[in-house]
């Protein structure tokens, strides 16, 4: 486990507050409130990826939806439907997907939750950040995954004030998912500073497209 180097009342104990592993059962630990990230450390799914690598072709503009366990599946055809895709072509995803629904639902407390599936090859969010939500499930099935800093690294009042990112990070580098790696991570919806420190890995320029699924409560 991460061992933290400095003490500040406003931060998270780093042992406990990053809970990495490879068993399904890690993402249970974001109901600790003392957890600001769950990372399920999972294997590709070689099927998924096949059809994850054809959608990342397709522009799919980012597009946030209400869904719910009984009109999942429905909503993300009628999302993909829309955007000019067959849904009969990526029914592998479209199951994994659900299963990630079906994990989170049961975390949220009762919350509604909505969801996410683009694909990008820009830098959308360059800064790190928090995000005002209470929590979100996110797995990139293809090309670079989110970056997050341990609390021990981030300097959480720079961060507040709007500095650069050479500000926020204390010392080291960040931390990054790697493809269908499953994070639940703790935001910030009562800015109080205490959720994960993340943002969208650098990827302009490169040649390289992102395709991100993701949950939000």
């Amino acid at each position: 486990m991460l061992q933290t180097t400095h003490s500040h009342s406003h931060e998270l104990p780093a042992e406990v507050a990053h809970q990495q592993g490879e068993q399904i059962r890690i993402l249970e630990t974001i109901s600790n409130p003392a957890v600001n990230l769950s990372l399920w450390q999972r294997p590709e799914e070689h099927r998924v990826a096949l059809e994850a690598a054809t959608l990342a072709t397709h522009p799919l503009r980012d597009a946030r939806r209400p869904t719910s366990l009984t009109s999942f599946d429905e909503d993300v055809c009628a999302l993909l439907q829309l955007q000019g895709v067959n849904p009969a072509d990526y029914e592998a995803l479209r199951a994994d997907m659900f299963m990630l629904a079906q994990l989170f639902a049961p975390l949220t407390e009762g919350r509604p939750f909505r969801f996410r599936l683009l694909t990008t090859a820009k830098d959308d969010c360059r800064r790190f950040h928090l995000d005002r939500i209470n929590l979100r499930l996110l797995c990139t099935y293809r090309g670079p995954g989110t970056e997050w800093l341990r609390n021990e690294q981030v300097d959480r009042l720079a961060q507040a004030r709007g500095a650069p990112n050479e500000d926020i990070i204390r010392f080291g580098e960040a931390s990054r998912f790697q493809p269908f790696w499953v994070g639940i991570m703790r935001g910030d919806p009562a800015n109080n500073g205490d959720g994960l420190v993340h943002r969208s890995p650098p990827i302009a320029g490169t040649g390289q497209a992102r395709v991100l699924f993701c949950l939000d409560c």
